[in-house]
């Protein structure tokens, strides 16, 4: 029996912790990896049960201790490192301490430090493992097999914290590969989330779902769903919902087990993020601009590059504009940079507010990079970068290059099952681009997908309820110039905060939601001419 990957857990483990002290010990330094993450509290009493004497001068046993502050239903992610300090010592002490052990203690430490969001020192720690383990060739090969798996799956999480998604997929499929003889049941779990949520950020979502399915299967009979080693697998399953609109699904449930599964673990910041994600989607921009700022609270203690403090201030920005402060919202976008593959992507979001303001040009612009790396960009925003690129194409009189845009946007919006990245474009832009694919011929996803998203023309114009003031009358057109804010407030010797208040109150009065709305409703009612 591999002590690694034993799926029947229970009897065994009830047993091996049942024995005496001797033969307890010995089970404990053999299976702990299995034994460790499933029923911590219970090895923690067992070894404790034990004379001291008898325990603390092995290494293997202090190593299974400080594991189990990891397991189902710790409170603590810090309670490993004085254990750890203690096996360190151990091994410093004895030079002829064998390679799985040097080497295994070092990945423990680093999947420590990685929960504290220490990721600087984690990765230190795993490329000391990888000159480990191709320098020094002593030591039994399964046990050396066994370790490369774990320092490649630690390897892929610290890569997903960093946004290196290439790299990250590489070490993850590596320790997938290994996974049945040499990963624990609760490393495999954690392996298969790991590799849900990178196929869910490259956009690969029918390759997220199966590796959701498989972390599942390998949980079955455990608790390993609820706790931090499935939490990417539901924080993955959780947007999944989001971004596929699932409206007849009931939210809350699978909200509560992602809370449950990433409390006091290194996905609570994402977790959070993903609720933000809600918020945003049901409109409640404020809501979310508070989750976001937890975010940033949590992500404070995070050491090197974190992939997520990018995509919280691409959502943070995206609230901004929805909320009408466009000029806040551009220059939380100018500080951002597209991560890997564009997975996050600003440029997409400081395009849609370039086309809404009314520049297309400026829009296509600002898509030439996410353009020229085509299919080679993350699918999940790839819609919407060839969505606003066809609105601005057909702004632009290329109705060629509209169409084409279009049509690419369509398809793969219909392949991962989404409506979202066509949201932003006004209703009566979409209205004429939907018109125009569905006269053209498209695959039955498409083509149900337009069906879907079917538009309704804009209504006839009607005298407003509550007329625009003369300052308003005045500042709409100043709008249709495409002056910003800032632009408009010194042009009438006015704060910008002033001018804020007035378009929040023309966006009021004309039942807009941003500029480009604006402009058009004040064109339909002969308000937007000199």
């Amino acid at each position: 029996m591999n002590p690694r990957n034993d799926t029947t857990v229970d009897p065994e483990i009830s047993t091996a912790l049942e024995l005496d002290h001797r033969s307890l010990l010995e089970t404990i330094e053999s299976m702990w990896p299995q034994i460790a993450p499933l029923q911590g509290a219970r090895l923690r009493d067992a070894v404790r049960s034990v004379p001291e004497k008898e325990w603390s001068h092995r290494p293997r046993i202090l190593m299974a201790v400080a594991a189990s502050h990891r397991s189902v239903g710790s409170t603590s992610r810090s309670a490993a490192l004085p254990w750890l300090r203690s096996v360190n010592k151990l091994i410093r002490a004895d030079p002829h301490s064998p390679l799985d052990l040097r080497a295994g203690y070092l990945v423990q430490l680093a999947t420590t430090l990685r929960t504290l969001g220490d990721q600087v020192k984690a990765r230190e720690h795993l490329e000391t493992v990888r000159h480990l383990l191709e320098e020094d060739l002593s030591g039994e090969v399964g046990r050396r097999i066994d370790t490369s798996a774990s320092f490649s799956l630690q390897l892929g999480l610290v890569r997903i914290h960093a946004g290196e998604f290439d790299e990250a997929l590489f070490a993850l499929s590596l320790a997938e590969g290994l996974a049945d003889e040499h990963l624990s049941t609760a490393e495999r779990v954690e392996c298969h989330s790991a590799l849900a949520w990178v196929s869910f950020q490259l956009g690969d979502f029918d390759a997220a779902e199966r590796q959701i399915d498989l972390a599942t299967q390998h949980s079955e009979g455990t608790e390993l769903l609820r706790s931090t080693f499935a939490a990417l697998a539901q924080i993955t399953r959780f947007l999944l919902l989001v971004e596929r609109e699932k409206t007849g699904t009931d939210l809350d449930l699978p909200l509560r087990e992602v809370r449950i599964a990433s409390r006091n673990s290194d996905w609570e910041a994402t977790a959070l993020f993903a609720e933000a994600v809600v918020k945003h989607a049901a409109g409640s921009h404020i809501e979310a601009l508070d989750l976001l700022g937890r975010v940033t609270r949590l992500l404070v203690s995070f050491s090197g590059p974190v992939v997520l403090r990018n995509e919280a201030g691409i959502l943070r920005a995206e609230c901004l504009r929805r909320l009408g402060d466009s000029d806040q919202a551009r220059r939380v976008l100018d500080g951002l940079a597209a991560g890997q593959h564009h997975a996050p992507c600003p440029p997409r979001l400081l395009a849609l507010g370039l086309f809404t303001l009314g520049d297309p040009q400026g829009a296509l612009d600002a898509l030439r990079d996410c353009l020229e790396l085509g299919d080679l960009h993350s699918s999940r925003t790839m819609s919407q970068i060839y969505a606003v690129a066809a609105a601005a194409h057909a702004d632009l009189g290329d109705t060629v290059g509209s169409a084409i845009s279009f049509d690419r946007a369509l398809l793969v919006a219909a392949t991962n099952e989404v409506t979202w990245p066509f949201r932003g474009l006004p209703d009566e832009v979409l209205a004429r681009l939907l018109a125009g694919a569905a006269g053209r011929t498209q695959p039955a996803s498409v083509a149900a997908l337009i069906e879907r998203m079917h538009v309704s023309p804009p209504p006839a114009a009607h005298p407003l309820a509550d007329p625009l003031s003369e300052r308003e009358l005045v500042i709409v057109r100043h709008l249709t110039t495409g002056a910003t804010l800032s632009q408009i407030g010194a042009e009438l010797f006015i704060s910008v905060n002033t001018v804020k208040s007035h378009v929040r109150s023309i966006y009021r009065k004309l039942s807009a939601t941003n500029r480009r709305e604006a402009i058009a409703r004040a064109a339909q009612l002969g308000l937007s001419g000199d």
